[in-house]
């Protein structure tokens, strides 16, 4: 008698996986009607709430603290490590845009440096502008600038803050003058 009381406890149990079916379900359910309206699993939404990498990295919270050589290493050439880019101090997750960021994308030359200097006077084709050194710029226009990356990355859906580049301190003659249009195409109106 008491086998039979034991096997009616077992069937009437409710455990956790049967909370993750549940859960599970629900999601697909949300998933397929999100579908059929929207056209998108995720009801149109495409932040970085979606992206496993920063659900990740969000979980774990593994802010970095690197030099300017571990940077380096961040520049898309290993696909097993993220995308980083550096802006006066600041680290960015870009991975997202790896076709943007990455080693044959239009802004390449970014990732793995810290090129404070270059997101502030626009200069692109000199290697030595992809640097912290703010020395010979206007500081409050080029801060100003700055600020303003670094706002844009902080608010970005596909991009996010994860730590900080430790500078050296600088040393020898700042970049050679940029006479370069800051940005092309742009007119000042009266």
């Amino acid at each position: 008698m008491s086998k039979g009381h034991r096997k009616v406890d077992e069937e009437e149990s409710f455990g956790l996986s049967d909370i993750a079916r549940i859960i599970a379900g629900l999601l697909l359910v949300n998933c397929i009607l999100s579908y059929a309206f929207t056209s998108s699993t995720t009801w149109g939404y495409e932040g970085r709430w979606i992206d496993p990498h920063y659900v990740n990295w969000k979980l774990t919270g593994n802010y970095v603290n690197l030099t300017l050589e571990q940077l380096s290493q961040y520049d898309g050439s290993n696909s097993r490590l993220p995308i980083y880019i550096g802006i006066n101090g600041k680290v960015y997750d870009v991975t997202r845009s790896s076709s943007v960021y990455g080693p044959k994308g239009p802004y390449g030359f970014f990732s793995g440096k810290d090129g404070a200097r270059a997101f502030s006077t626009g200069c692109f084709n000199k290697p030595d502008e992809f640097t912290y050194d703010l020395r010979g710029l206007d500081l409050e226009v080029a801060l100003k600038d700055i600020a303003n990356w670094q706002k844009f990355f902080e608010n970005s859906d596909k991009y996010w803050y994860v730590g900080t580049v430790i500078h050296e301190p600088i040393t020898g003659d700042p970049p050679a003058p940029c006479h370069h249009v800051k940005f092309p195409g742009y007119k000042k109106h009266p």
